[in-house]
């Protein structure tokens, strides 16, 4: 087996295994033959896209300030020194 022939065979179950989504096939050589290999994917870590669709809403605006304009504007009230 070639390089090439063995890059798309693991091409092809990698796209079309019932068991894609917990193994990976790669090509690799081996004392100068080309052959596929399976490899186990780790636990929690996903190859198969994600099915389920996630809504997105728009954010409601923020409420306006509750202080009175001039509290807004100057900063509250002037407090004098001494």
């Amino acid at each position: 087996m070639t390089r090439d022939e063995a890059a798309d065979r693991a091409a092809v179950l990698n796209g079309e295994h019932p068991e894609r989504g917990r193994y990976r096939w790669m090509a690799r050589e081996a004392d100068g033959a080309w052959q596929v290999v399976r490899v186990t994917i780790p636990g929690g870590v996903r190859i198969d896209p994600l099915t389920a669709a996630v809504e997105s809403r728009a954010r409601p605006q923020p409420a306006e300030d509750p202080r009175p304009l001039f509290d807004k504007n100057v900063g509250g009230p002037w407090v004098g020194a001494g």
